[in-house]
């Protein structure tokens, strides 16, 4: 990872050819001949052999490549036993994903999903087709035609992740959703929730009898196991079980029997939890993931481990290695068809296992592909490690990267809201990171985005801008889409209000670094305005523009971009600020937006034209390039810029994110 110095072209080519191999998923064979006349990017085609001379290599024009953002680890399996086919539902990060050949081939069922984290699923017993998901940012949706189309039933719910979700057998208008802050149930289908009895620790898994659907029981991450016999109303603590939960699976056919995970060790109870024994009999020092039970004949058992599978067939008295063709494989799903019991699903990250065998043998049957068009809010670079990205997705988390964009991590799982509409990083120690929400919260992390901890809440608006001081790291200003600029001493903790009447929406707060004293812009509704005392007082600046952008490289004034067919722009910062007027090849009428500066080449600027891509001007404005084509009719919402290669640039739009690849032989 480069942090000061601009890579060189081998290494660049390297990237670019992964980058584009991530991209296309594996269609790059039939994009170099189709009909559409795309073209193979520099360093991504096959070497050239003897019969096909160097020589005659055409040029490959600059494109825009989408990336994988999501990458499709399944973290639920279903199987729809009322279908003639056992059609198998998969709700992953990436998505939900139907298969109608037992794991084979996958298709994406998630028109009308915005989060495509999907942590639960549910079947409807009842009613053929009807299902329903839940996801990370706390929504759960539910589908009536088998997947194809989805809708929103989130009213009344908080906004934490559905880990879990339970449909009554007898009234299936009748729902539980366990959410890690505590149960909710609707009697009307998911159109309306209320929250449940109150329990401690955070939740990590639900089940419900089925032959006695009021009776529920939820494991916690720290308090142990809770069990209610009234529909949730209320819950009590079974205190012979165990104390830190993480998996809980209920025998079919007989449902006082339950089987628990603890720290990576199995426990059960016979009595509907009134006592448990530890039943980790097979000796394995490897954590166990999960479990599952034979739904015809309870003597068969199933455990999932960090590094393959046991089995027992007589009940848990002896235990054996059933993983030949599966280990090692850190097993997170298990699933035994429940009509064909000797078919069972094993699920690794993004990988399917199957075993037709009842698990003697396994094998490798398909991997799903997250589904890359996520909606992106905003993008943000590290200001010293050139391939550091952070990419935010309405209704779906925070994602990083640490190569490029190559690969994403989710990294937001700490976070309780999933808005992030603004990101920050402190530029000189950038493993701090901070997060503005759609409700107004501002979060941390000390560790590079994994774990976070409420900064404290500014206001009840959508925060549209977020910076920090880079002279002063506790410093940080936030504006805010109708309450103007706000403003903390102590890394976000307090917040107070600055600036008076200088506009309500702002749309963009800049730093200059440069001096003694920290300049402040922001650009509102009203114009651009200055702050020289740390916002304490502000004076009109310049007259409303388009955007404005921190100061070019080896310069102390902003760069302001001018509206769209205006070439006016007036006020006092007239003679101080650099002026970029939309020039030749920016379409007339064209929406231009966010404008910025390039940290490695001096003189340089990009801006977003909506619907159209990225135009690059290396003369401050006077000349515009666009850059390749690939974002054509796509809806740009952010850009990010590499600090110290020229050619990395991430776009963020309604349909994921996008990897600027330069032409080249």
């Amino acid at each position: 990872m480069g942090t000061n110095s601009v890579k060189g072209p081998s290494e660049r080519s390297k990237r670019v050819a992964l980058c584009v191999a991530v991209g296309l998923a594996g269609l790059l064979v039939a994009a170099l001949t189709c009909a559409c006349g795309e073209l193979p990017l520099p360093g991504r085609g096959p070497k050239p052999t003897a019969a096909a001379p160097i020589a005659t290599a055409a040029l490959v024009p600059a494109r825009w490549t989408r990336l994988n953002l999501y990458d499709g680890t399944i973290n639920m399996l279903l199987v729809d036993d009322a279908s003639p086919a056992h059609t198998l539902y998969a709700g992953t990060d990436g998505g939900i994903f139907k298969s109608s050949d037992h794991g084979v081939t996958w298709i994406a069922c998630n028109e009308g999903v915005d989060d495509r984290l999907v942590r639960s699923l549910a079947l409807d017993p009842t009613t053929p087709n009807r299902l329903y998901a839940g996801s990370w940012d706390g929504h759960v949706h539910v589908s009536g035609d088998g997947g194809k189309t989805w809708l929103d039933r989130s009213g009344g719910l908080s906004p934490y992740e559905v880990r879990a979700l339970a449909v009554d057998s007898y009234h299936p208008n009748r729902l539980y959703a366990g959410l890690t802050r505590g149960v909710f149930t609707t009697t009307n289908g998911g159109q309306q929730w209320f929250p449940a009895g109150d329990f401690t620790g955070t939740l990590q898994c639900l089940v419900m009898n089925p032959e006695e659907p009021n009776v529920l029981y939820v494991g916690t991450a720290e308090d142990g196991i809770y069990k209610s016999i009234d529909d949730g109303a209320t819950w009590f603590r079974l205190s012979s079980g165990p104390g830190k939960v993480s998996a809980l699976t209920m025998v079919p056919r007989n449902p006082g029997t339950l089987y628990a995970i603890s720290e990576g060790k199995v426990y059960r109870t016979e009595n509907g939890g009134l006592l448990w024994i530890y039943v980790d009999s097979y000796r394995d020092p490897a954590v166990a993931r999960c479990l599952a039970v034979n739904p015809k004949d309870a003597r068969e058992v199933y455990v999932g481990l960090q590094d393959g599978l046991y089995k027992s067939s007589d009940a848990r008295l002896t235990w054996a290695r059933s993983d030949t063709g599966l280990a090692p494989a850190d097993v997170r799903v298990l699933v035994v068809d429940p009509i064909d019991t000797r078919t069972v699903y094993a699920c690794r990250d993004t990988r399917l296992y199957v075993s037709t065998n009842a698990g003697a043998t396994w094998q490798w049957r398909s991997s799903i592909q997250g589904d890359t068009a996520a909606s992106i809010q905003a993008i943000q670079n590290d200001p010293k490690h050139g391939d550091v990205f952070y990419a935010s997705a309405s209704s779906g988390g925070l994602y990083k990267t640490t190569d490029a964009g190559l690969h994403w991590k989710h990294v937001g799982e700490d976070l309780p809201l999933s808005s992030i509409t603004a990101i920050a990083v402190e530029p000189i120690h950038t493993e701090t990171v901070y997060l503005g929400s759609e409700q107004g919260f501002v979060f941390r992390s000390a560790d590079g985005g994994q774990t976070w901890l409420p900064a404290g809440g500014v206001t009840e608006s959508a925060i549209s801008s977020l910076v920090v001081d880079p002279q002063r790291p506790q410093r940080l200003y936030v504006g805010t889409s109708d309450r103007g600029v706000f403003r903390s001493e102590d890394a976000g903790t307090h917040w107070s209000h600055q600036g008076g009447d200088i506009g309500a929406n702002v749309q963009r707060i800049t730093i200059d670094p440069q001096g003694p004293q920290s300049q402040v812009y922001a650009l509102t509704n009203k114009g651009v305005f200055r702050s020289q005392d740390g916002g304490e007082s502000w004076s009109q600046y310049l007259s409303p523009v388009a955007d404005m952008a921190v100061a070019v490289k080896g310069a102390s004034a902003p760069i302001v971009l001018g509206q769209t067919g205006s070439s006016t722009i007036t006020g006092l910062g007239m003679s101080e600020s650099v002026t970029v007027v939309p020039g030749a090849r920016i379409a007339a009428g064209a929406e231009l937006r966010a404008l910025t500066a390039s940290p490695a080449v001096p003189q340089t600027v990009f801006v977003l034209v909506d619907r159209q891509g990225v135009s690059r001007s290396t003369d401050l404005g006077v000349t515009w390039t666009p850059l390749g084509s690939g974002l054509e009719g796509r809806t740009l919402r952010a850009l990010a810029l590499s600090p110290d290669d020229p050619d990395l640039i991430l776009v963020g739009t309604d349909r994921g994110v996008y990897c600027y690849s330069p032409a080249g032989p």
